[in-house]
């Protein structure tokens, strides 16, 4: 028993030392409630949403030249040479490329032997007619005196028909392969390629070596002007008109510049709901296929906010709203097209409300504008 008392006085010590240990026999002073302070921040930049009572929509065309050609040959061979490269411009004439035609000399060769020929046995055939026209006369005469019979002119006649169908056949013969002869000589045209019209090369689609195939393009020549040409909406059909300016811009340019429409087509599609345009471009440098982009004034009201005051994390946009009691908050914002410098607003805000504009970096939602 007296060492049960032992352990036992041993584990009080124990748990005593313990319970002092973590605090227990100590008076616990209450830790209140902390309240955070928001921050202030101060420096940054707001204004009110910007109101539009106008807007210029963008509509997307393309370029194309008022003159185009897709020069190529009608005959298949090899391509000998070509004399110009992409960008080079040429006048009306100007040969561009040579293609082989040692088959269409070699069927040239053949018929003018063929035609000296048929010539040879056209003018046989004339002195065999002349020949029998006299025997043919002279039985007639002899017919008619009973010098010979019936059947003996009959057969004196009919060599008479014969040559003088003779005669008709070698001329027909002749005439044939003259017109043949013609139609190969004008696919001497096709060997040497020439330019249609004074113009640039915009593309080149073969190399000296290369083999011609009749209708595909070897180059391809344009002309200015250049017209742009748009697909709109049909509300916009009475708003424009033959000789109403436009501002577009060209794929590649920062400029932005004036057409002029010279096109419009007459009713609106009934399917599409759109009617075209064409666009006079004043300026040259253009070239077909080219993606343009027309402004069209329209007047509606629109929100709008300097891109300056966006912020953009991951998938989120949205911008500080100042609230009357100058308090951030971040808001989410939708947009829509960019109008210059300036964002659409969708949804999000409200006309009269104020954001931040500059020094977004430095603002948090919930923060205090000095």
């Amino acid at each position: 028993m007296r060492g049960y008392g032992k352990y036992f006085i041993f584990i009080i010590v124990v748990l005593l030392i313990v319970l002092w240990i973590s605090g227990f026999f100590r008076k616990k002073i209450d830790s209140g409630r902390v309240v955070p302070q928001p921050r202030v921040v101060k420096g940054l930049k707001f204004e009110e949403v910007r109101v539009l009572h106008e807007v210029e929509n963008a509509y997307f065309g393309e370029i194309e030249a008022e003159n185009r050609a897709e020069v190529s040959t009608k005959i298949m061979g090899k391509i000998l040479d070509i004399r110009v490269k992409e960008g080079d411009c040429v006048k009306a004439g100007a040969l561009l490329a040579t293609i082989e035609g040692e088959d269409i000399y070699a069927q040239l060769e053949s018929l003018e032997h063929r035609i000296k020929q048929a010539e040879a046995e056209y003018r046989a055939t004339l002195a065999q007619k002349e020949a029998e026209s006299k025997t043919f006369e002279r039985y007639k005469k002899l017919v008619k005196e009973g010098a010979v019979t019936p059947q003996e002119f009959d057969e004196v006649k009919a060599r008479y028909e014969a040559t003088l169908e003779n005669v008709e056949r070698a001329k027909a013969g002749i005439t044939s392969l003259k017109a043949q002869k013609k139609a190969i000589t004008a696919q001497l045209n096709y060997l040497h390629l020439r330019a249609p019209f004074s113009g640039c090369v915009i593309k080149k689609n073969a190399d000296p070596g290369d083999m011609a195939i009749p209708g595909q393009p070897i180059l391809v020549l344009e002309r200015s002007p250049y017209r742009a040409k748009f697909e709109l909406p049909a509300h916009y059909f009475s708003q424009i008109s033959l000789g109403t300016e436009l501002a577009l811009q060209v794929e590649g340019s920062s400029e932005v510049i004036k057409g002029k429409v010279i096109e419009k087509t007459p009713a609106i599609d009934v399917k599409t709901q759109t009617f075209t345009i064409k666009l006079l471009l004043p300026v040259k440098g253009f070239r077909s296929g080219q993606v343009a982009k027309v402004y069209i004034p329209e007047k509606r009201k629109v929100l709008a906010v300097p891109e300056s005051a966006l912020v953009k994390r991951y998938d989120f946009t949205g911008v500080f709203v100042v609230k009357q009691d100058k308090v951030l908050e971040l808001r989410y914002v939708k947009l829509g097209e960019k109008r210059g410098s300036l964002m659409e607003v969708l949804s999000g805000l409200a006309e009269g409300e104020k954001i931040v504009v500059e020094g977004v970096d430095r603002a948090c939602d919930g923060c205090i504008l000095e």
